[in-house]
């Protein structure tokens, strides 16, 4: 490629400069002793499509430690390894990639990226071009597919074409081409690998996402399913299916957590001067009445008379059956 790249540092220069472009939250470190270097030679940016063509020294790129961004979008990173090789882990997966092949992770769940000398073209796509047609996404990260023929030979033309494009056709273009990318990918990836007897295992951990996400919001009194569904990448409808399976809806399992939560703080000598209410807002409740009712319906007793219970000053009256 000619023309003076977008970026070119070392170390942590690099780090910041590739997450401000981006808007990635990668750490990349050194493998070994010498430091790293990276160079974005081109990149285009777009409110629902990211691409870079970069070439690294020997690295590792890791999810940088902390509370992860409530933005949905860009939770997709798909890799083109033009040149040189990495080994890619997520979940219990770890795959060797070489030239012609590509991988796709999850950028909001901790993965590993350790390669040598690499060039790679990287589209970052938006996570909605994934909700409905390809849910069993989570089975397929960090899985290579090979480009030398058929339906991955499709997918590693395509994302030349993107880049071909990219810089000289209209955004909404851009977007329908992301799109293309993202359904041929989905079926190349279940075509050359079916895992058709994992889908109760992956299921399970789309419940696991989705409650994760519930409870890293837990306190915030406007957290509704679509706030959820967002955060981990999946519809509405998804939602309410895969919860659907444990027998109770997405919203009343979050009031139980919320209302385990102050049952907590009300044991807790320490708070014994908070107000019930105080705490209940804590958690996410802004309505002081429906609270109390909600708490009584569970476990059987008003909050105070629950609190005051365990500081020995009354016992709490059975429930009503």
């Amino acid at each position: 490629m000619t023309g003076a790249p977008v970026l070119r540092a070392s170390g942590m220069d690099f780090q910041r400069g590739m997450n401000d472009l981006l808007q990635t939250r990668f750490e990349l470190s050194p493998k070994g002793s010498q430091p790293y270097a990276g160079e974005i030679q081109k990149s285009y940016v777009s409110s629902r499509l990211r691409l870079a063509d970069i070439r690294f020294s020997a690295h590792h790129t890791r999810l940088q430690a902390g509370r992860p961004s409530r933005r949905a979008g860009h939770n997709y990173l798909v890799s083109y390894q033009m040149e040189g090789y990495a080994t890619v882990r997520q979940d219990s997966r770890l795959t060797d990639v070489g030239p012609n092949q590509i991988f796709f992770i999850d950028t909001t769940q901790p993965f590993e990226i350790m390669t040598e000398e690499i060039r790679t073209r990287s589209v970052y796509l938006d996570s909605h071009f994934w909700q409905a047609i390809f849910p069993e996404r989570d089975l397929y990260t960090a899985t290579a597919l090979d480009c030398d023929q058929g339906l991955g030979r499709l997918c590693a033309e395509m994302i030349g074409s993107i880049f071909a494009m990219s810089w000289e056709q209209p955004e909404q273009i851009m977007h329908r081409m992301a799109g293309c990318l993202a359904n041929l990918l989905a079926v190349s990836m279940v075509t050359d690998r079916p895992l058709a007897s994992n889908a109760g295992w992956s299921r399970d951990r789309t419940l696991n996402r989705v409650q994760e996400a519930a409870l890293r919001n837990l306190s915030d009194p406007d957290l509704d399913c679509s706030r959820i569904a967002a955060d981990v990448g999946l519809s509405v409808r998804q939602v309410h299916s895969v919860f659907g399976r444990t027998g109770t809806t997405l919203m009343r399992w979050i009031w139980d957590q919320r209302l385990g939560r102050v049952r907590a703080e009300l044991e807790n000598a320490a708070l014994a001067e908070k107000p019930v209410s105080a705490i209940a807002f804590d958690w996410g409740f802004n309505d002081a009445a429906h609270f109390g009712r909600q708490f009584k319906a569970r476990f059987g007793t008003t909050p105070q008379r629950y609190r005051e219970a365990k500081r020995g000053r009354a016992q709490p009256q059975p429930r009503q059956n």
